[in-house]
């Protein structure tokens, strides 16, 4: 008996071993090579076959994958994005055996062909939390699989250096001819003295070069004015010197996760005590400033990932206030995703998709986002002509117009998934609705307009994390007038700081474009007093005979303006109130300014 027991122990882990094989091959349609994809295996006692810590459910493969699985029946889904239709087969697995599959992926959609190019432009390849590691050729294979055609990586990089140069290199020797894969930065990114409750905002960017005019990486320079959380000892810098420096190396900044916030513990770290329910802020707090003062930026996500429901309403209700008020600012979508957080390695989850003429590179698609060529999804496509106008197009009306337009929809790529929704949004105000039921949908009706407008397309899957948005298109009556800038009406008072006598001097008016200074004026004082009407993002050199020179800035050296910015809370995000309130505080600045 004792013998028997020993001998069925030791052949226990043999008969646990998988006693059947599957071996699959998955092609593309319309190029007939193998394609990058996501493979789901269900065996029979319904468990899942993962491959690493970030992906426990699934696997990505690069066109050919085999498995050892249990005998029985297995469940085997190929995807691939939003726009190749999955694919499923069930098969029973004989013991012993190795089964042979092939798959095929098509495209659903024409949007490729037409030149619409999916990318995810907020993907970090390490932030942190420093779980898992991955290399480029990892992030690379997860963007193809996941049918992206642009992804770039943010920072931090496994690489010995973060150099632009060394990126480039890095980046070029995994893209493919289905995928370009790029570097970019989340910058800005700012906590004020380094405390996570007084965010100003957090930013992705796209086509930056590299260096600056003077030879100084991009990268350097833009983290060197951010501040994260617990960095209390690095000098503040406002978004907006950020956002231009971007602009001047031919990139465009987009605000991430504007309305995310939390409560919970915080601290421990860089002088700071633990709070247990700390105001743990992503908000994009500078963003009612740099929009009055501009707009310093050049769109903001109105769609991130599906579970952050109320931050994604928010940010929607944000985006639709803004363009209510002139402002045509586009909306965008970013996953933030992170290949060293396993919760969070999923890039594409929620996408841009972008019209760009001709090949596609990311100082064009930067361009084209910037001129609101996009819809976002986190599922469903959409194709809409407006009557030979398309989307971000500005239709000038100087009488009635009315415009056929037509409008197609689909469903993701997933298995029985039907559109639930499809609504046409002027102004943010319903207008039209259509309830497919149906994985496909199409239709034409007429836009009759008058006056100025915007109209979107919105579209809504089988739940309710399934959900594309279109940018508007644009009716511009002949009473439209674009948002003046707002300009700071500065009362400068100048006194030495031991007499407190009033000076004579000279004022300078400087913009920063990242941490440069360009001159752009200068202006006399006597008795040290001055008025003087500037751009709101501007600093003030003040120098006068025998002192030392002082530089204030009127976003960070006027007090109810900085402190109005520092204490946002969410709801007056939303509020135009808070816009107009920064409009007011401009219209009176009051600096002194105290020479030594």
């Amino acid at each position: 008996m004792i013998q028997l027991s020993l001998t069925i122990m030791l052949l226990l882990p043999v008969l646990a071993w998988p006693a059947a094989s599957l071996r699959g091959r998955v092609f593309d349609a319309e190029t007939g090579k193998f394609s990058p994809c996501v493979v789901t295996i269900q065996v029979s006692d319904e468990s899942k076959v993962g491959s690493s810590p970030t992906f426990k459910l699934d696997f990505r493969s690069n066109g050919v994958f085999q498995k050892a699985l249990p005998a029985g029946k297995a469940v085997i889904t190929i995807r691939r994005g939003f726009d190749y239709v999955a694919v499923r087969r069930s098969v029973i697995l004989q013991p012993g055996m190795t089964q042979d599959l092939t798959f095929t992926l098509r495209r659903r959609t024409p949007l490729h062909k037409l030149g619409w190019y999916a990318s995810d432009n907020h993907v970090h390849m390490i932030h942190g939390e420093g779980k898992t590691t991955a290399s480029f050729s990892d992030v690379a294979f997860a963007a193809r699989a996941a049918g992206l055609d642009l992804m770039p990586l943010a920072q931090s990089w496994t690489v010995t250096k973060d150099d632009p140069a060394v990126l480039v290199e890095a980046c070029r020797k995994v893209s493919t001819s289905d995928l370009l894969l790029t570097w970019n930065m989340e910058a800005p990114k700012n906590y004020w003295r380094g405390d996570v409750s007084y965010c100003l905002g957090h930013g992705w960017t796209l086509g930056m070069r590299g260096y600056t005019a003077t030879g100084q990486s991009a990268i350097a320079e833009l983290d060197a004015m951010s501040a994260h959380d617990y960095e209390r000892d690095k000098i503040p810098t406002p978004n907006f010197d950020s956002h231009a420096l971007i602009h001047a190396l031919g990139g465009m900044v987009s605000y991430t996760h504007p309305c995310r916030w939390s409560r919970g513990e915080w601290g421990g770290r860089g002088g700071y005590p633990v709070e247990t329910d700390k105001f743990i802020s992503n908000l994009a707090a500078e963003l009612p400033f740099d929009t009055v003062a501009g707009p310093t930026y050049d769109a903001i996500d109105i769609l991130m990932q599906t579970s952050e429901v109320e931050a994604n309403e928010e940010g929607q209700r944000l985006w639709y206030m803004l363009l209510n008020h002139g402002y045509r600012i586009p909306g965008t979508a970013s996953s933030d995703t992170s290949f060293n957080d396993p919760t969070r390695a999923h890039p594409g989850a929620v996408r841009n998709y972008t019209y760009v003429t001709g090949k596609l590179t990311p100082q064009k698609l930067a361009e084209a986002m910037r001129q609101g060529r996009n819809f976002v999804t986190s599922g469903p496509l959409l194709l809409v002509d407006f009557g030979g106008h398309q989307i971000g197009d500005i239709v000038q009306v100087r009488r009635p117009i009315t415009l056929r337009t037509f409008l197609k929809a689909w469903s993701s790529g997933e298995l029985s998934e039907n559109l639930r929704l499809v609504e046409v949004i002027r102004n943010g105000k319903v207008i039209r609705q259509f309830r497919p039921n149906a994985p496909e949908f199409s239709t034409e009706f007429d836009i009759h307009e008058s006056g100025t407008a915007w109209y979107i397309v919105r579209v809504l899957g089988g739940s309710a994390s399934q959900i594309a948005i279109s940018d508007p298109l644009y009716f511009e009556g002949s009473e439209y007038r674009p948002p003046r800038p707002a300009e700071a009406h500065v009362n400068l008072r100048v006194r030495d700081a031991s007499t407190h006598r009033p000076l004579d001097g000279t004022c300078e008016v400087l913009q920063m474009v990242g941490r440069e200074a360009i001159v752009r004026s200068s202006i006399t004082f006597k008795n040290g007093a001055l008025t003087i009407t500037l751009p709101a993002t501007a600093r003030l050199r003040v120098t006068a005979p025998g002192h030392t020179p002082v530089v204030k800035s009127i976003f960070m050296d006027y007090k109810p303006l900085l402190e109005l910015t520092l204490n946002l809370r969410p709801e007056q995000l939303t509020d135009w109130r808070t816009f107009e309130r920064i409009r007011t505080l401009l219209g009176q600045v009051f600096l002194n300014v105290d020479l030594r």
